[in-house]
Order: structure tokens, then C-alpha cells, then sequence
């Protein structure tokens, strides 16, 4: 469990480490890539190993998930987070952002408002507006470095008939917070009292720094107006190989899920994802939790390197999640002129705040699932372009 690793990743066609990729959202095929939310880091070797013995079975035909993968992954949820999760109440999905979308459009007409709280991932706004449905925001609030939901506001948006629906990200991408059990319980209530139907993206779930804990949205209400959507892509990193799962309590929209996944076939699994995900859920504890170990060691790194070097970026301390949300907002640059700033002069592809909602420009997110010197050299950039930057601004 080598963290700190070097790996080439442009030996295979990678998004996030393509130059084509990098020249063409940041005009700089050299920049060091911190944008895309998966981490430079190798699977499990649980994971590797279960992959190796499968492609040394030699057929690849049609397979079926086997009962090891339900065992493995109940008792995960079981072990780790004290969360029964009812067997029947599981759906497949070839992704997230696929469930939201059959969500959305199950349980909601065009036009209709979908309630998100941002900065939050860009993806949400996208698949909502491809629905034909408006995007209502619940903006969340900075307030002394760390955020918070603003519940006065929710309940405004919730009490509109045409918001039927709210996407609830936990934990949540970008601004690093674990939502705490009380204000889960206070979404679910305004939520509920309003008929608003919930989606929790849990997919950072397994990312929760000590000694906070992630609390599964489901454990804090048993309303079936709504659903989770979780999945082992980000945890383990094998989000090339995995599907998805929303969990839906209620017997009448789990049906409805099952009819549309049934009619346009999008159920089926992989022989590869079968065994990676067993093998993870089943070996892959101990790998996950000096991962967070080194991840909180980058974040750590982070805020030490930004004490001792006074260069006007601040970060918010992540709670959970691989990535961190740095505030640029001293530095003076318009959204724009950041973005062109970080990726030419900083030499760093990072995913520019406003693309996560007006609210975060001025910020922007680092993926820091990767080796420490990633992370250091990215830093050692932004601080030479920084003092370039005031040399410039000297009268």
C-alpha cells in the first residue's frame, strides 16, 4: 500500500491525463492534471489479484452477479456504518449520474424544479437541464472557513409545488463537508413535510476523515419519497470498470426503476465488476483506511505548505472526499483570468470553482487522491506563478 507511487498513467488512454484533454478545456497539454475526481493511485491489491485469477479463467462470457457480491457489499454497509441495507431494495445502473437521470424523469414533470445546494458538482446542473427540468439552487452558506446548509432557504424552495425534487450530495463535492446526522434529519423532514422527492449521491461516502463519520441519508428517515445512489467507483478506484446502485425504499418507485431498467436493458453486469467489487467489499477495509490516512496527510501537507508560504490561497478544510476546495478569492482575479492563471502561468489543470455554480468562483478543486510529490510540486507551481504575479502588480 504504496501511496506515494509514481504511475505513469499516459501509458493508456486516460481522461484525466490526456494532453489532447489538457490542451483542450486548459490550453496547456503540460499541466499537472488535478481536475478530474479519480485518484492516481492503484486498487487494492485484493481487488488486482481477483481481476489477475479472472482473466486467467480465459472465457468472458455472460455472468450473472454472483451472491458473494451482495454478501460483500451488505456487510460493508453493515460493518462499517451500522446500515442494514434491505436486499430488495437495490437496483443496478451503469452509473450515478444514469439512476439521477431515470430518477429526475420518473418523478418529475418537464419544467418542474430540482433543488441542488451549490458550489456543487457541475454534472447535476447538466443532467437536470438535459431533462428539461429547472435547476433551483439552495446556495450553501461560507461562514468562519467552513459551510453549512442554509434551512431557511430549503424550506422556502420546498414549499413551491413545482420543486418536486432534490439532489442532495453527501459527502459533499466540492466543498469537502460530511453532513452530520442532525442536519440530514432536518433535509428529511422539510423534504418529507413538503413531498420533495430526495436523491443522496453518496458516492464519497467511503471518504469520512476521523472523527467525523458518514451518516447513509436512509438511516435518518423512513420516508420512501426518496432514494440513495451509491457505488465502489471513487473508494476503490475502478471507476472504469463499475456500475451503480440506487437504493430505493419505496415499493412503487423501486418497480417503477426495475420496469425502465428492464425495458432499455441497462441491468446488465460485467465478468470483470462482479469480481473487483466482491473482492473489494470483502478485503479492501484495511487499504481504505490508510488511504484516508494519506489523504488527510495531503490535506494536512496542504494547510501547513499555505501557513508557511503567504501566497493569498486559503483551504477549506475537507471533512471527507478526495479533493480540496481552495479559495483564490485573495488573489484578485476575475473567474476567468483565475482559470487562464492556474493552468498557463501555475502549470495546474484544476476544476475552476465556477463551474460548480456561480457561488464558487473565486475557488477552485484539487483532486489530492495521489502521491504527496503531486501534490507538493502542484503547490511549489502555484507559489513561483504567485510571486510573478505580484512582481507584475508592483507599481
Amino acid at each position: 500500500m504504496n501511496f506515494d507511487e509514481s504511475i505513469d498513467r499516459r501509458e493508456y488512454p486516460t481522461l484525466k491525463w490526456s494532453k489532447s484533454f489538457l490542451e483542450e478545456h486548459f490550453g496547456n497539454a503540460e499541466a499537472i492534471p488535478m481536475s478530474v475526481a479519480d485518484m492516481d493511485l492503484k486498487a487494492p491489491p485484493a481487488v488486482i489479484e481477483a481481476l489477475q485469477k479472472r482473466v486467467a479463467h480465459g472465457i468472458y462470457g455472460y455472468e450473472y452477479r454472483p451472491e458473494g457480491y451482495f454478501e460483500a457489499l451488505l456487510d460493508w454497509y453493515r460493518s462499517r456504518y451500522g446500515w442494514e441495507i434491505e436486499r430488495e431494495y437495490l437496483e443496478f445502473s451503469p452509473s450515478i449520474l444514469s439512476a439521477i437521470a431515470i430518477l429526475i424523469d420518473q418523478h418529475t414533470d418537464e419544467g418542474d424544479g430540482v433543488i441542488l445546494q451549490p458550489p456543487v458538482f457541475f454534472e447535476f446542473r447538466m443532467v437536470i437541464r438535459s431533462n428539461r427540468r429547472k435547476v433551483v439552487k439552495n446556495p450553501l452558506r461560507l461562514v468562519d472557513g467552513r459551510y453549512e446548509m442554509d434551512f431557511a432557504d430549503l424550506e422556502r424552495k420546498a414549499t413551491d409545488p413545482k420543486n418536486k425534487m432534490m439532489i442532495l450530495c453527501t459527502p459533499h463535492n466540492p466543498v469537502g463537508r460530511v453532513w452530520t446526522k442532525a442536519e440530514l434529519a432536518q433535509v428529511a423532514e422539510i423534504c418529507e413535510r413538503h413531498n420533495v422527492f430526495v436523491i443522496a449521491d453518496e458516492i464519497h461516502g467511503d471518504f469520512t476523515f476521523p472523527p467525523r463519520q458518514f451518516v447513509p441519508y436512509l438511516s435518518v428517515t423512513e420516508s420512501e419519497n426518496a432514494a440513495a445512489c451509491i457505488s465502489p467507483a471513487k473508494t476503490f478506484n475502478i471507476s472504469g470498470m463499475v456500475d451503480a446502485l440506487a437504493i430505493i425504499p419505496g415499493e412503487a418507485h423501486r418497480q417503477q426503476f426495475r420496469d425502465f431498467a428492464h425495458r432499455y436493458q441497462i441491468n446488465k453486469t460485467n465478468v470483470f465488476a462482479s469480481a473487483a467489487v466482491e473482492a473489494a467489499y470483502r478485503s479492501g477495509g484495511a487499504w481504505l483506511d490508510a488511504l484516508l490516512r494519506h489523504i488527510q496527510g495531503n490535506a494536512d501537507f496542504i494547510e501547513a505548505y499555505l501557513r508557511q508560504n503567504d501566497i493569498g490561497v486559503s483551504l477549506i478544510a475537507p471533512e471527507g472526499t478526495f479533493l480540496a476546495w481552495l479559495d483564490f478569492r485573495a488573489l484578485g482575479l476575475d473567474a476567468k483570468a483565475l482559470e487562464k492563471f492556474l493552468a498557463l502561468e501555475a502549470q495546474i489543470a484544476l476544476a475552476s470553482g465556477y463551474w460548480f455554480g456561480r457561488e464558487g468562483a473565486g475557488f477552485a478543486r484539487m483532486t489530492i487522491g495521489c502521491p504527496r510529490e503531486t501534490v507538493r510540486r502542484a503547490f511549489d507551481n502555484l507559489t513561483a506563478a504567485v510571486e510573478k504575479l505580484r512582481l507584475r502588480e508592483k507599481p
